[in-house]
């Protein structure tokens, strides 16, 4: 059976418009050469990421799916507590 988690859709669009913003500058080959602009987009789009990543996605993970990632278990070899 399939889980299912309640997420407030103002966070969804959220995370959207920030994946659209990111897909936008990395499906062009020449974009990312520029070191410079690789640069100055993360300078502007890192705090997004990390606000995305630590205060919003992960919160939507129950504690116990949180809990099996912190400690390895599926899904990456730690959570936000790595970062």
């Amino acid at each position: 059976m399939t889980k299912t988690i309640q997420v407030p859709l103002e966070e969804v669009i959220r995370v959207f418009r920030f994946l659209e913003k990111v897909h936008g500058e990395m499906h062009q080959p020449l974009a990312y050469q520029d070191a410079r602009r690789v640069e100055a987009f993360v300078e502007a789009n890192y705090p997004e990421a990390r606000e995305l990543y630590y205060g919003v996605v992960w919160n939507w993970l129950p504690r116990e799916v949180q809990a099996v990632i912190e400690h390895g278990g599926p899904g990456g070899p730690g959570g936000p507590g790595d970062g």
